[in-house]
């Protein structure tokens, strides 16, 4: 049997199933796709109408970057977030009474107009890289024809979607709705697709129940000590205004504005979103001041015990000093006895008897060869090379050769005498 995930729901930043509404997360995703072996074949059941764009690209790259073989089966609705996610998939199916809408990604702000200008630059960006996946999903479609789609708030049911290009797999049957979506903002909501978004309207009971999900998915983040959700505060800079699409609704009212109305509680919840985003920072803010205030406790003991450490040091470093400025001291005071005045002039002079050593050098290597010349030039006359009978040797033997002129000349002048010592050897 495959493995399977169910997305079943608002994609948002933490986890929660339950009556009154379904959210699913980066963080259970993950860790299914952690389970998973490469190329293994998985499968991700999906009824959503989208959510955050931020935690949904989070979703399809994790999924894209997975080595398991996933197909995405459409059993509801894949809206907004939730289709790029399918698109994300190496395999899509869509039963044949079940939809998708492509749209462009929706965002708040509050602010200046430059602020809003900002925005609306950002959202470009988001929409450039959820093309990038519809891109390799919708065969034959240029992005100049994607963009429009979007745009225009495309909606297609499993059969359109095949027929429309996009690379999926229609399964015939008649699909009811895996779960019931809240909230929805949609503008070109077919008929067909409102069975699947059908709100309910939410009691004390489940709002507790909700507000405790909530509060568990923070306390387990906060053991796992985690970053921050989208639009919190973190190292004193703010991070980018929190976008949304169209399922998470783009323009969430506070949730001051929801409690008037008494009936919006999709606002009420993204207002405490905010809250929880808001009190998350604070609390993270407690924690460094809390973690700087520790850090700065003095431990005097301690404190005493470097301070003499590093005054031994120095003094060791000064004795040092000390040492080498009497060697110094004490090696002008030689160079004064030996009749220079200063250092400089001494090593004048050492050069000077230097070039004087050079020259003798010269003149004894000189001397060597005129010498080597003139032994040359006495033993053709005196060696008996040029009287009859005498051949080329002066001496009888190497070894008389040796006693006479010494090894090295012997060895040069006379080597047939020496390969004749060594045969004997002798």
């Amino acid at each position: 049997m495959k493995s399977k995930y169910s997305l079943i729901g608002e994609i948002s930043d933490f986890d929660y199933h339950g009556f009154w509404g379904d959210w699913c997360s980066p963080k259970s995703l993950k860790a299914w796709l952690n389970t998973l072996s490469p190329g293994e074949e998985a499968e991700i059941e999906i009824n959503s109408p989208g959510g955050s764009v931020i935690h949904g690209i989070e979703m399809a790259n994790a999924i894209k970057n997975s080595k398991a073989v996933i197909t995405a089966h459409v059993t509801g609705i894949a809206a907004s977030m939730a289709s790029v996610i399918a698109c994300a998939c190496s395999r899509i199916e869509m039963e044949e009474a079940s939809f998708m809408m492509i749209h462009d990604p929706w965002g708040y702000i509050e602010g200046s107009a430059d602020e809003m200008r900002k925005q609306a630059g950002v959202l470009d960006q988001m929409k450039a890289v959820i093309m990038s996946f519809y891109r390799g999903k919708f065969k034959g479609k240029t992005d100049e024809e994607i963009a429009a789609l979007m745009t225009d708030e495309t909606w297609y049911t499993g059969a359109e979607c095949k027929e429309n290009g996009l690379d999926c797999t229609v399964i015939a049957s008649d699909v009811k709705a895996a779960a019931s979506i809240v909230g929805h903002k949609f503008k070109k909501i077919p008929d067909g697709a409102a069975k699947f978004l059908t709100s309910k309207e939410i009691t004390d009971e489940g709002r507790a129940e909700i507000e405790a999900a909530k509060a568990a998915a923070k306390a387990e983040t906060d053991a796992e000590s985690s970053t921050g959700n989208t639009g919190t505060e973190t190292g004193g800079h703010s991070e980018p205004p929190a976008v949304v699409d169209s399922a998470a609704g783009a323009a969430a009212e506070p949730a001051a504005a929801a409690e008037a109305t008494g009936g919006d509680w999709e606002a009420r919840y993204k207002g405490a979103s905010k809250k929880i985003n808001a009190l998350q920072a604070r609390i993270a803010d407690l924690e460094k001041r809390e973690a700087d205030r520790a850090a700065e406790t003095v431990d005097y003991g301690a404190v005493v015990a470097e301070r003499d450490t590093l005054k031994a040091q120095n003094d060791a470093l000064a004795e040092t000093g000390n040492q080498a400025v009497k060697a110094l001291k004490d090696f002008a005071d030689q160079v004064k006895a030996s009749g220079y005045e200063n250092l400089a002039a001494l090593i004048g002079a050492v050069s000077g008897l230097k070039a004087d050593l050079e020259k003798r050098d010269q003149e004894l290597a000189q001397a060597r060869q005129q010498l080597d010349h003139m032994v040359e030039t006495r033993d053709l006359l005196t060696g008996g090379v040029l009287s009859p009978g005498n051949g080329n040797a002066k001496y009888s033997s190497f070894a008389e050769a040796v006693d006479a002129i010494g090894y090295v000349e012997a060895c040069r002048r006379y080597p047939d005498l020496k390969a004749a010592y060594r045969r004997k050897g002798k």
